[in-house]
């Protein structure tokens, strides 16, 4: 198949879960072309990209888009108040210009990662040459403030919609109940973290995620300052950037954990590798941001379980699905140190427990959230439409 892939930004570090499925369609005898709304500004760039040639396969708005830079450089307060509006006339200007790309490609099908921007093009791009769509939904881009409505007749244009867990799933169906949501899980890359030799140093304590509230850290950086107390050899490694990224160093440092929790900021994928390769524990302790946001299913959790390391996350959203509490690794309550510190010290003083919940971790990933079966339930939803065409 041909497929178009329409994203907000492309490639972009923190949606690696993007990466893995557009590389395992490659893998498997599929063209995919990726339409960008937005030019990448990140310096680092995951292997793949260049592995696949992708940015040869990728397209960008041409200079155009820079009116709306200026408009909301113009007047910011107008800009955050009609940003849904200026937001479409932006996709509105971008679907015309790829569309024109993606005629002479002779697509099969559309398909767009988030809810909001790139599924209103992709919807828009649609009606322009005829070509079905599809969209996966994700976490902000429904929970955050959603427009119910543009969210309803996305739903209804598209000839899929693809759910990351089934929390979500009956999230959006909530919203628009049919039968044309289907879950297919975001997923690691397995053939890479088969590469990682795994020498865990038992006081090494891991987290990978976005510097965002929804993560977390500031209760595993607050859990710290208890667990040091037990455990001084503790070694507490965030890998992540965002904007919490400040504020979470100064709360390290009012602690007094200076010399128990390292931030290592955005990294390359040799530096992540070796840090995974040394964890004991990997803890992400998820909340319900204040603006309503909150995560799927963490990738990264997933990466860590088929790495064998003991997780410990929050019952929040779809990581139930994930995570059986006290068989994978332990799930407290979002916000809940005290829940917290204790499941860090069980597994910190128990490795005959940290191995067993490692092994199980590994067979559910490779059982339920295993890349090649997930991307094997994307191809049967193409193929379906298809059929129907």
């Amino acid at each position: 198949m041909r497929i178009g892939y329409i994203l907000g930004q492309f490639p972009k570090l923190s949606e690696t879960f993007i990466l893995n499925e557009i590389s395992e369609l490659i893998r498997r005898g599929h063209d995919v072309y990726i339409f960008s709304l937005f030019n990448s500004k990140e310096d680092i760039v995951q292997p793949e990209v260049e592995e696949y040639s992708l940015l040869e396969r990728t397209y960008y708005p041409p200079s155009y888009h820079k009116l709306c830079i200026e408009l909301a450089r113009f007047d910011r307060l107008l800009f955050y108040r009609n940003r849904r509006k200026i937001n479409k006339f932006y996709c509105i200007a971008v679907a015309r210009h790829f569309s024109k790309i993606a005629e002479k490609l002779g697509l099969d099908v559309l398909h767009a990662h988030f809810a909001n921007e790139p599924t209103f093009t992709a919807m828009l791009m649609s009606r322009l040459i005829g070509l079905s769509f599809t969209f996966t939904a994700h976490a902000f881009d429904i929970f955050i403030d959603p427009d119910v409505k543009a969210l309803e007749e996305r739903m209804e244009n598209a000839s899929a919609v693809i759910a990351i867990s089934e929390y979500n799933k009956k999230y959006l169906q909530s919203i628009y109940n049919n039968k044309k949501i289907f879950v297919v899980r975001a997923c690691p890359n397995l053939e890479k973290l088969n590469k990682i030799k795994r020498v865990p140093e038992q006081f090494k304590i891991l987290t990978v995620g976005r510097l965002v509230e929804k993560k977390g850290i500031k209760y595993g950086i607050l859990a710290m300052k208890e667990v040091v107390k037990e455990f001084p050899e503790v070694q507490y490694i965030i890998v992540g950037s965002g904007p919490q990224s400040a504020e979470l160093k100064k709360l390290t440092k009012s602690l007094g954990l200076e010399n128990n929790v390292r931030f290592l900021g955005a990294v390359n994928e040799r530096t992540l590798m070796a840090e995974f390769s040394k964890a004991a524990v990997f803890i992400l302790p998820c909340v319900k941001a204040k603006n309503g946001d909150m995560d799927g299913i963490p990738v990264s959790l997933m990466e860590a379980m088929y790495l064998q390391i003991p997780v410990v996350s929050t019952n929040i959203s779809g990581i139930p699905e994930l995570i059986e509490n006290g068989k994978e690794g332990f799930l407290v309550e979002p916000e809940n140190v005290e829940q917290l510190v204790n499941a860090i010290k069980i597994l910190l003083q128990d490795e005959d427990m940290r191995t067993k919940m490692g092994r199980r971790g590994r067979k559910k990933i490779e059982e339920k959230f295993n890349i090649h079966k997930e991307v094997e339930k994307l191809e049967k939803v193409w193929k379906e439409i298809k059929v129907k065409l």
